[in-house]
Parts: structure tokens; sequence; C-alpha cells
């Protein structure tokens, strides 16, 4: 790595990357992190950050190896105003972020994850590790994704895990931090926030809440509600088979992904 950082501060650890605040060589702070042997890929991130030129996301640096360098954006995120009672805030916040991000712009990174690909864990999961009686909502789960990516939609750059926990506010307003790097169904961008905020079970799996974000999303952004929730539930049904996966819990998406699939159902 040529980097000149110095005064490197551990500040989180997940399971895909370690993050440290660090200083740059003009005194000015950076987010450098370093993603785990397998569970990130720098390059991919790297080139879609720069696709946004901080429109809506974090800027870029630099990316080398398994690192990259970013802006360093310590404001408040926005699960707080919507564990706060502003979920209505939050909703219409990511519905305006998202549509930032999708913004057509010139030269495509072209060594983005094609959805289907980064799915490809999810369809090959051991249905034996989740519990008896949950079993029919993985497979259930499975044939809506089945059936989503079949149908032609048109292929975009993906953020890819936009949700409140990773939108954080700035002097120029909420931006998406870490994307995954994907591209696919723009749907799909918008799944990861019916899952978050984590904290509040009873906002996250309310019925009224799953129907109204679906509600706004269409309505802004204009996509099928159904696709919206479709993608809602695979990306929660996903999330629990990495859960699943590393030996976690699914307790949380078990209190969701019921209500998602419900909705789907009536959408």
């Amino acid at each position: 790595m040529r980097w000149s950082l110095s005064k490197l501060t551990p500040v989180a650890e997940t399971v895909t990357a370690w993050t440290y605040k660090v200083l740059r060589d003009d005194n000015t702070p950076a987010a450098l992190r370093v993603y785990k042997p397998g569970a990130g890929d720098a390059g991919r991130s790297g080139a879609l950050l720069d696709w946004y030129r901080g429109d809506g996301a974090i800027r870029h640096y630099a990316t080398a190896e398994n690192a990259i360098l970013t802006e360093w954006a310590d404001g408040k995120l926005l699960s707080e105003p919507a564990l706060e009672g502003r979920d209505d805030q939050a909703i219409g916040a990511i519905a305006n972020l998202v549509g930032m991000l999708h913004v057509s712009r010139p030269n495509v990174p072209d060594n983005l994850m094609p959805l289907r690909e980064y799915l490809s864990d999810f369809f090959a999961a051991d249905v034996r590790l989740w519990p008896d009686t949950a079993r029919d909502l993985y497979a259930r789960s499975v044939g809506i994704a089945y059936a989503a990516l079949d149908k032609p939609a048109a292929d975009i750059p993906l953020h890819g895990n936009v949700h409140h926990d990773r939108i954080v506010l700035t002097e120029r307003g909420w931006i998406a931090r870490t994307p995954i790097g994907l591209v696919g169904d723009p749907a799909y961008e918008l799944a990861a926030c019916f899952v978050h905020p984590w904290g509040n079970v009873n906002l996250a799996a309310d019925p009224v809440r799953i129907n109204a974000m679906a509600d706004v999303f269409s309505a802004k952004l204009g996509h099928r509600r159904k696709r919206i929730l479709a993608y809602a539930a695979i990306y929660a049904a996903n999330s629990a088979c990495q859960a699943l996966a590393v030996g976690g819990s699914i307790n949380w998406q078990l209190a969701i992904l019921p209500n998602l699939l419900s909705a789907y159902d009536q959408a």
C-alpha cells in the first residue's frame, strides 16, 4: 500500500472487514477499510464509488489490494430518526438517496458483480440449517428469487446494501457508506431497508410500516410494489442464510420475513 497514512485507530470490525480512522499526509481524517480474505472486493467498491462521484455516496480516495481508503464520515446514522419516532422521514431520505445513486452516468464500471451471481450462495444454502418450522420460509423466498431474476429488468450499478445503519449524515446530506458493488435490478437496492434499522423488531416487523415503505419507494422511484417486496423477502432470507452459515441467530430475520412474504402475496 503506497499511502502516507498515520495514526491508525481501530473503530469497527464486522464479519467482512476491519475499519480504521487514519490521517492522510495533509492531516485530514479518512476511513481505511481492510477486507478479510474472501469477504469483499475493494476494487469493485472503489470503482463504484468513483462512478458515484460523491453524489449520495462516500467519496473514494484510493484502492489497493484488499483495502479501500475513503472520506471519514462520522455523523449520525439514519437509524437514529427511524428509532426516535421519525421513521417516515427516514423512509423519504432513503428514497431520495437511492434516486441519486441511480442517476444515469457515463462509463459504468465493468467489474461489478451480477446480482444473480451474488445470490448464488443463497440458492445453494443448506435448508437443514434452518429451524424445522421455518424451512418453508426459505423455500418460498428462493422461489420468489428465481421468479424475480428470470423476469427481464434493467440492469444498473447497485450499491447492494443501502440501509439505515450504512447511511450517515454529512454536510452535503445523507450519504451511503461501504458499497458491495453489484449490477442488477434497481428494485433490489431498496431491499435491505426492510430489515433495518436493527434494534426495534416491533418497528421492522410492523406490516403497516412494511407496506408504507413499499408505497413510498414505488411512488418516488417508479418500481412496482410487488417487485420491491419480492427483493425485500429475498434479502431477509439471504441475511438469515448468511447468519446460519456462521452459527449466528436468525431470530431477527424470522420476526420480519413472514410479514414480508405476506405483504408480497397481497401486493
